[in-house]
């Protein structure tokens, strides 16, 4: 019995861990990182891990251009039915061109802010790809975890090196609490 208590104290552990270095990123993206589209895209749509916090400029998406110019003209906007959901408009008449989503976020579970940045082009004449829409797979979902290139986001912001240390602080939680419970069961033999 004690050794079951020890292992649920262990997991229990395992789950915080995880949950306290979660940040509200991107798991799916419109257009995709990597993107090549044809026409322009009417708006970019994130669909973060984490329900994000309703504060004023907390949550934000901004595209530029290749010049480092501003293309949007108004606040992102997240979805009413959807916490998860964040969207900006992109003006009509966008010139061809690299385009950076640069992303920032504040999550309503943990309070934690994140950002990061995904990269597009739009070119009419090139060989469309969707890019990488998936960014990160549910960890109840299976598959790999895609995070964001490295160079793009700093360490332990929205990259998956946050999980590592959270898979590895709730290990280390989850051996802690079995090797108690051991101790304890056999001073009770």
């Amino acid at each position: 019995m004690r050794l079951a208590a020890a292992l649920f104290a262990g997991l229990l552990g395992l789950v915080w861990a995880t949950a306290a270095f979660a940040h509200a990123e991107p798991s799916r993206a419109r257009p995709g990182d990597g993107a090549v589209l044809n026409e322009p895209p009417t708006d970019v749509v994130l669909v973060m891990t984490q329900e994000m916090a309703r504060q004023a400029g907390a949550n934000d998406i901004k595209v530029f251009d290749a010049a480092g110019n501003e293309v949007t003209r108004e606040p992102a906007v997240i979805d009413p039915n959807d916490r998860r959901r964040l969207s900006v408009a992109l003006p009509a008449g966008l010139a061809p061109g690299d385009y950076v989503v640069r992303w920032t976020t504040l999550s309503a579970e943990d309070g934690d802010t994140a950002s990061g940045e995904l990269r597009f082009r739009y070119d009419p004449a090139a060989a469309p790809n969707p890019g990488r829409e998936v960014l990160q797979e549910s960890l109840l979902g299976g598959g790999p975890t895609q995070a964001p290139p490295a160079a793009a986001v700093p360490w332990g912001e929205a990259s998956g090196t946050g999980w590592v240390l959270a898979a590895a602080v709730g290990a280390t939680m989850l051996i802690l609490g079995v090797g108690a419970g051991v101790v304890f069961s056999r001073r009770g033999e």
